[in-house]
Formats: structure tokens, C-alpha cells, sequence
């Protein structure tokens, strides 16, 4: 029995007179991965020799850095989002191979808990990689969190509290040799136009676990980025896969090889800056298996069942609309135009009640705001809502009549 096992520390158990037995891994705040290596990498590929083998049933606890692998600092001065290096997202812990599980597999992954480690959050417009509307915010804006338990306030954006429904960004499996290469040759020609993240120009940066001389570059060569969601899971950055939801993954290999990190505070749908409350954490993980589930039950990406925990805000939203036609702009069924309409008007309304561009798109960006599909059938215009929740702000922002 050991007497340090409460969850923020050790991890092995809640409370101080039980252990749990549960194996955790620990990240070192405030250093990047390739300082401590051993504990995960930032490619997906199948050869990364795995972090630790469990069985089914088994629960594990993981810690990984910021997507932005340290390099942002708790500071007013921006100068480290204009310094940013892409190159080195997104740091993960694993892979963790879990006995017993084959390829054709589903691997099912219940999310046991979600917390903060260092208790700072980012959720920055990067100038180059500002969502849907980068180009209207081509300086960027740097906002800093303080991560409150339940709630998380920024200096930059003061009068909002934005609820915890904290999640991992990434949660994924290794895909197959076969499955990386069909990644490349559909990603790769995208590259030279900055539709996909650089591959070549940035192997240097790629942490691959233990891997080393021949074998490390053998690997990322071929290794994928992080950036995108793919079937293996990854980079999905939906909100409710929070504490309590369910995950079932389709698996490519033997052992699954799943990984997790870019931990978000809360996020609302779309992540339209890019940025969500973006934070250090630590992941609390039980896996298990359904067999043979891919060909059984059809299943080409992850499935899930959604947190029960998620913030309940009733009918207490804001919701805007957007088409897919201004003016004498038409697209067909386009729900891409039909969100940013949603989202420019959205800015502009929350621009009556004090707050600047910048501010609002932070806003909805990291609020646990909600976006949906309201047509796609209506020919020619596709319907998309945004629904923004009143009890963030300390303000009443509803219209009111003369």
C-alpha cells in the first residue's frame, strides 16, 4: 500500500487509503518530447515500439504535454505564437499495445477521467492557421487560461467563464503499413498547395519513442502527422468524448497501439480557431475488446458514445444561422459557407456587447458552443446553426426591444 495515491499525484487511486493498482506514466511539465522521449512520439506509424503492454480490462493513466509541446508561455507578450514551430505537434503518450487484441478488432476505450496537470490553458489564433477565418486575423491573438477546476477565465477575454468539458483531442490506434501508405498518396499532393501539414520538411522534429539512427529514419520517413482525424481516430477534437464516454476503434494491427494527448479544457464544436482551451493532462483510460467488430458490424472509423457529463445549458443559447448563398454568392449544399456565414455573424454580434473581433472568435472557439447540420437537402442551400451559450458572459447579450 502506498500513502501518496491521490489522482493529481500518483494517480494509482482517489483515495489516500486505497491503491488501485492502476500503472501510470508521467509527463515532466514544461519539457518537450524529445527530452523525454521515452514516453511517447508525435507521428502515427505502426513500427513505434510501444510504451507498455495491458491486457483487456486493464486501466492505465496517461500524462502528455500541450499539442503545443511547451512552447507556449504563460506571458501577455505574443511573440511565442508568431515563433511557433507546427512542425512539432502533436506530442502523444504511447503506444499502448493491449494483449489480445487483433486486427478486424474493435478496440473499446472508456474514458475514465480527464484532468488538467499544469492547470494552464492556451487557445491562441495562430497567424497562418486560424480556422475558417485565418485570413481575417493575420496578426493572431494570444489568450492565456487559468484553469479553475470546473471553470476556466482569461485576463485577455475578461466577463466570460467557459465550463470544463475537458477531453482528449487525440485518442488513436496504429494504422497498417497498407493504411499509412494510402494516407500519403492521397495527403501528399495536397502539401505544396498548404492543404496538408508538411511531411519531408519535417522529419527532423519527429519523436518516434526509442527509435534511433536507421531505424528512426526509416520510420519517419513514411510516418504520418498528427494533424488531421484519418480512420485510425486521432485528431478528432469532438468535445463530448469527455470523462464517461465510450470508444470503439477499429484496428489495423495486432495490439491496437493506442495513443492520446492535445488534452482540451472544453472546446466548442468545429474548434474554429484551431485552438481549444488547449492544456497539459492526463488521460485515465479501461480498455476492451469486440471482436471480429469491423467486419461485424461494419465499422470504417471510431464510434462513440458521448460523456453524460457534458455542461447542460437547456434552451439558454444564442443560436445564429448560416447558408450556403450571400449576396450573389451561391454554392451548392455547401455547409463549409453555410458555418462561416453562422460564425461572421456571430462575431459581429458579440461585437454590440464590447467584445473585439478576436475575443469572439475565442469565444466560440473554446466554449462548449454547438454547431449542427439544420439541412442538406434543401437544394440549393445547405442550413447550418451555431448555437452559443448566454451563461458564459457576465452580461445579459440577448436583444432587446426599443
Amino acid at each position: 500500500m502506498t500513502d501518496d495515491t491521490d489522482f493529481s499525484r500518483s494517480g494509482v487511486s482517489r483515495f489516500k487509503t486505497r491503491d488501485l493498482g492502476v500503472q501510470r506514466f508521467s509527463c515532466e511539465v514544461g519539457v518537450p518530447l524529445a527530452e523525454q522521449k521515452h514516453l511517447g512520439h508525435n507521428r502515427w506509424h505502426p513500427d513505434i515500439p510501444p510504451l507498455v503492454e495491458v491486457g483487456i480490462g486493464d486501466e492505465l493513466i496517461l500524462e502528455t504535454g500541450g499539442y503545443d509541446d511547451y512552447q507556449l508561455k504563460d506571458v501577455d507578450d505574443d511573440g511565442d505564437i508568431h515563433s511557433f514551430d507546427l512542425t512539432r505537434t502533436h506530442p502523444l503518450t504511447g503506444p499502448v499495445r493491449v494483449d489480445g487484441v487483433k486486427a478486424g478488432d474493435l478496440l473499446v476505450v472508456d474514458v475514465l477521467d480527464v484532468q488538467p496537470l499544469s492547470g494552464v490553458g492556451y487557445s491562441n489564433i495562430l497567424p497562418g492557421m486560424g480556422g475558417p477565418l485565418a485570413s481575417s486575423f493575420p496578426e493572431g491573438y494570444k489568450t492565456v487560461w487559468d484553469l479553475h477546476g470546473t471553470y476556466a477565465t482569461s485576463r485577455q477575454i475578461p466577463g466570460v467563464e467557459i465550463p470544463a468539458i475537458s477531453h482528449p483531442g487525440i485518442m488513436g490506434v496504429a494504422p497498417s503499413h497498407e493504411l499509412l501508405k494510402i494516407w500519403n498518396d492521397r495527403e501528399d499532393p495536397l502539401i505544396a498547395d498548404g492543404l496538408a501539414g508538411p511531411r519531408a520538411d519535417a522529419i527532423d522534429q519527429a519523436v518516434l519513442r526509442d527509435l534511433e539512427g536507421d531505424d528512426w529514419r526509416r520510420v519517419a520517413e513514411t510516418a504520418a502527422r498528427t494533424i488531421p482525424p484519418r480512420e485510425n481516430g486521432g485528431n478528432m477534437d469532438i468535445k463530448n468524448l469527455s470523462r464517461g464516454s465510450r470508444v470503439y476503434y477499429p484496428v489495423f494491427v495486432d495490439g491496437a497501439l493506442f495513443s492520446s494527448g492535445d488534452f482540451h479544457f472544453a472546446e466548442g464544436d468545429g474548434e474554429v480557431t484551431w485552438n481549444a482551451i488547449e492544456m497539459d493532462g492526463v488521460g485515465w483510460y479501461r480498455f476492451g475488446v469486440v471482436k471480429d467488430g469491423m467486419a461485424r458490424y461494419g465499422v470504417r472509423t471510431p464510434m462513440f458514445r458521448p460523456s453524460p457529463f457534458d455542461p447542460q445549458f437547456g434552451t439558454r443559447y444564442l443560436s445564429f444561422t448560416g447558408l450556403s448563398a450571400s449576396g450573389s454568392d451561391q454554392k451548392y449544399l455547401d455547409t463549409t459557407m453555410a458555418a462561416v456565414q453562422a460564425l461572421e455573424q456571430a462575431i459581429e454580434y458579440l461585437g454590440k456587447f464590447g467584445y473585439t473581433p478576436e475575443q469572439a472568435y475565442t469565444i466560440i472557439s473554446v466554449a462548449p458552443c454547438e454547431m449542427h447540420v439544420g439541412g442538406i437537402v434543401d437544394i440549393p442551400n445547405a442550413a447550418v446553426v451555431l448555437k452559443v451559450p448566454l451563461d458564459i458572459f457576465d452580461k445579459d447579450i440577448l436583444p432587446k426591444p426599443e
